[in-house]
């Protein structure tokens, strides 16, 4: 029967702007208004207050932005090309183009896709018929599924079934109809079954991984052996993985194992938002994202408290709703309206959530560092076994802003602090150290997109070649994936430079001991590790971070900084050269920013760093007494000295 209600009017739309025909593409914008696409003025979008969110394919953060020289010159900032390329399945680290199908899943280290990568994924999974291919129940039934090693596989492979056939024997001579019917008649037999049991689910959800990751188009098949987990295997777990920004890292957790058993479009609709998320961020100016808890609360010119918005969450959902973006199938539809050529100037017409009234042009932040529990005690006895050495609380950092006489936090990320690393000594051998985080006051004079880290003369010079893939045929070439500039660096993709800021009668000069806050590649050190003494984050919080800085604080653009560092040397039988032209893309802080470094927590007996060098225990030295340490102190080690502008 057919409903001859009237149909139930829409809410009116107050920021729905009238459609605009014939507009150049610096002028247009879209708007999603009643499910139907709009384009609109830009320039009248702004005047009502709407905020332009860039999706075109030509996006980079604000760190990334060329700047201009006092006297009007450009000052290129050159990784932006590069950003953007990789971004779109274009080009690799070294600007070298991709081999055709190739993809950049390089969201985790801080390079989301572009759209259009986006529009070809979704289009592409949309076509793929995944779900009845694999047991999904099956797939689940297990926590995590253990994993080896070529060699150890095939040890565990064969033990495994020795293991089944004593358990089977036994089984038959008891006359016992299943194995956990022998476990219940025999308790000897009850540790052995329940083994075999879990290999024998682990193997079952293996399999349906194996289904899974084929159909969507990450594994060949016939580059695979069934059951084992070998390159092929390896190779696809971690292209899903960072495909979805997972932080397994290669293990078959329960993370992983439920986003293998999600379709495959409820996956890309979450890397569409988490997408959007960053393009959020940027237009709007905003920092805030839900890791200060509402609880804590600021001062209002109205007398009252109010809690700490996530600013963020609440801009992606706005832009979402314009975008008319609800579910998986709202983004399909709407990639499917998109036409490739869109993506050249795409952006979005949306009104954002107002900020609070402590944001303004120049803010008074400041940024604190909670070191957490730290242990100065060596982590190994006279024995040579690794003491436990617990940590409850882990380092911390927080970004304030000074507002009505109260500091408040606007966002707190996970970071890492120095410990007991492995560090090559002057004599050629390898010591235990432990690498400080320096407590106490300092600034942040500069910020620095692109960061390059020079790599000292101890460095090992097999870590300076790599294998790289150049027209179909592999050859050695200079890594540059640590030096940077790039995702790989060992500074990330942005970092601020913490120094020592001293006032005397000629001025005010400043000091570097090589630390710094900077984001990282290294996404499983923000979970627990270790670093040599800076302070890592992710690095898209890098980059949204830093960019919120320049945008709410005084800043002046230096552009690049030339370093001019060249070094040939040789390495089994070839020459290579490392060329360094520029340290990265400067920013100068002005005024520098303050960064409090907190003592933290002192656990075990030592209360001060050990300053020398020890012993790797089980290891036999050339000499009974360790080298001097100050060998190894130079600035390139520490990444430190004088600063370099």
């Amino acid at each position: 029967m057919t409903s001859t209600a009237a149909p139930r009017p829409t809410a009116p739309d107050p920021d729905a702007l009238p459609p605009a025909e014939g507009l150049p593409p610096a002028r247009r914008a879209l708007q999603v208004v009643g499910g139907r696409d709009r384009i609109v003025d830009a320039d009248l979008a702004r005047a009502r207050g709407l905020t332009l969110v860039d999706l075109s394919d030509g996006w980079a953060p604000r760190i990334f932005a060329d700047g201009v020289a006092p006297d009007g010159a450009p000052l290129p900032n050159r990784y932006r090309a590069v950003f953007v390329g990789l971004a779109n399945n274009r080009t690799d680290g070294d600007g070298q183009p991709l081999t055709p199908g190739e993809q950049n899943y390089l969201e985790l280290f801080g390079v989301p896709p572009t759209l259009s990568v986006l529009r070809d994924r979704f289009l592409t999974d949309a076509n793929r018929a995944c779900d009845p291919t694999f047991d999904m129940m099956r797939l689940l039934a297990v926590d995590e599924i253990e994993t080896w090693g070529a060699t150890s596989e095939q040890k565990e492979l064969v033990k495994r079934a020795a293991r089944e056939q004593r358990l089977e024997a036994a089984r038959v001579k008891a006359g016992a109809p299943t194995l956990e019917a022998l476990a219940a008649a025999d308790r000897r037999y009850a540790k052995d079954v329940k083994a075999h049991l879990r290999a024998e689910a682990e193997r079952a959800s293996f399999a349906e991984i194996e289904k899974r990751l084929a159909c969507e188009g990450l594994m060949d098949p016939a580059r695979h052996a069934a059951g084992r987990y070998d390159a092929a295997m390896r190779k696809a777990v971690v292209d899903f993985q960072q495909k979805h920004t997972i932080l397994d890292q290669a293990d078959l957790k329960r993370s992983t194992l439920e986003a293998l058993a999600r379709k495959l479009l409820v996956n890309d609709q979450e890397t569409l938002e988490r997408v959007l998320a960053e393009r959020a961020a940027h237009a709007g100016g905003f920092i805030e994202d839900g890791s200060i808890p509402p609880t804590t609360t600021y001062p209002g010119s109205d007398g009252l408290r109010h809690p700490i918005p996530d600013l963020v969450g609440a801009a992606t959902q706005a832009l979402l709703a314009r975008l008319g973006i609800a579910s998986p199938d709202d983004a399909l539809a709407f990639f499917r309206r998109r036409a490739p050529a869109d993506f050249r100037w795409l952006r979005v017409a949306v009104r954002f959530p107002a900020p609070p009234e402590y944001y303004s042009a120049r803010m008074d932040l400041s940024a604190e560092i909670d070191r957490g529990d730290v242990w100065y005690d060596f982590p190994f006895d006279e024995a040579g076994v690794r003491q436990p050495q617990p940590r409850e609380h882990f380092p911390s950092f927080t970004l304030y802003v000074k507002w009505r006489g109260e500091r408040v936090p606007l966002v707190r990320w996970r970071t890492t602090v120095g410990g007991w690393r492995v560090e090559l000594a002057a004599n050629g051998e390898e010591y235990f150290r432990y690498k400080d985080s320096d407590v106490g006051m300092h600034v942040w004079h500069h910020l620095v997109a692109a960061p390059v880290w020079i790599p000292p003369p101890s460095s090992p010079l097999g870590s300076m070649v790599k294998e790289k893939r150049v027209n179909g045929a592999f050859v050695k070439v200079t890594n540059y994936d640590e030096t940077g500039p790039g995702y790989l660096s060992a500074y990330g993709l942005a970092a601020a430079i913490h120094v020592q800021m001293h006032k005397g009668s000629s001025g005010v000069t400043y000091f570097d001991n090589g630390i710094r806050t900077h984001g990282s590649f290294d996404y499983m050190s923000l979970r627990g590790r270790f670093s040599h003494g800076c302070h890592r984050l992710y690095n898209h919080q890098a980059l949204r971070m830093f960019s919120f800085v320049l945008g709410h604080h005084g800043a002046r653009t230096l552009g690049p900084i030339a370093l001019g560092f060249r070094r040939t040397f040789w390495w089994r039988g070839e020459v290579f050269e490392m060329r360094l032209p520029s340290r990265g893309f400067y920013y100068e802080l002005d005024p520098p920013l303050p960064v409090e470094t907190l003592e933290g927590r002192i656990r075990g007996v030592r209360q001060k760093p050990f300053l020398g060098y020890m012993r790797k225990p089980g290891v036999s030295y050339s000499s009974d007494r360790p080298p001097s340490t100050s060998l190894t102190d130079s600035p390139e080690s520490k990444a430190g000295g004088v600063e370099a502008p």
